[in-house]
């Protein structure tokens, strides 16, 4: 799963905050060509099983996070579902 977040400073919060509520690990990554709506963007993917804490934890800290993507193959290309 991927959540896109503006910011580097931001997403490595998110990073940090989903990381240390789940004890799973977590990583930021630029947001995939496919999906960034323009400028500067980075994601934070992480495990799909932890969707409900991060949204939880993204309200509870009032995280500006743009879009939720669950990830996929399509053969051997990488696509990202909207499920914001």
């Amino acid at each position: 799963m991927l959540v896109t977040i503006g910011s580097m400073t931001t997403a490595e919060r998110l990073a940090r905050i989903i990381e240390r509520s789940t004890g799973n690990p977590v990583a930021v990554v630029h947001t995939p060509a496919s999906i960034n709506k323009g400028g500067c963007s980075y994601s934070v993917r992480f495990n799909d099983r932890y969707e409900n804490d991060a949204r939880r934890l993204i309200r509870e800290y009032n995280i500006p996070a743009k879009r939720f993507y669950r990830e996929g193959w399509n053969g051997a290309e990488r696509v990202y579902h909207d499920i914001s």
